[in-house]
């Protein structure tokens, strides 16, 4: 099984596999070896019988790659996204052209979308015990030593 993944798909983790199998079809062409990384997807992601029957489907039709990552809601969904997605358009030994440009633009929408602030306000930095008594700052706010 993929690791990450708990026993049930929320619909943003869905999307996000629904928005893989869409770009495979991005260069109008999915190759054998994308068809194998879907086909595992299939077997190794605790789908339920709908999800998999949609996922199933999408294989051979093309959705509009756009509209599926649009329903991916979750930025940590949005992140896999990215790796999966890395590995797949790398997965034929071609990066075409296309599929250069749908990339490009999903992470546009990634960018437009992310909660920067968000994001930041979650990041902390803490200093080791006996690093934070050698830290110092100056009148202009700049720290040293």
């Amino acid at each position: 099984m993929i690791e990450g993944f708990a026993e049930e798909l929320s619909e943003s983790q869905f999307y996000m596999w629904r928005t893989i199998f869409a770009l495979a079809h991005a260069d109008d062409v999915v190759t054998a070896e994308e068809v194998r990384f879907m086909a595992e997807a299939l077997e190794d992601v605790p789908f339920s019988q709908a999800q998999h029957d949609i996922l199933n489907n999408d294989v051979s039709v093309a959705q509009d790659v756009e509209v599926m990552f649009k329903q991916i809601t979750d930025a940590t969904d949005q992140a896999a996204f990215f790796r999966f997605a890395h590995e797949l358009v790398h997965i034929d030994g071609e990066f075409a052209p296309q599929e250069q440009a749908v990339m490009l633009r999903l992470k546009e929408l990634h960018l437009q979308s992310a909660d920067v602030d968000g994001l930041v306000g979650s990041v902390t930095l803490e200093l080791e015990p006996e690093e934070a008594g050698d830290v110092n700052v100056d009148g202009n706010g700049r720290v040293f030593k």
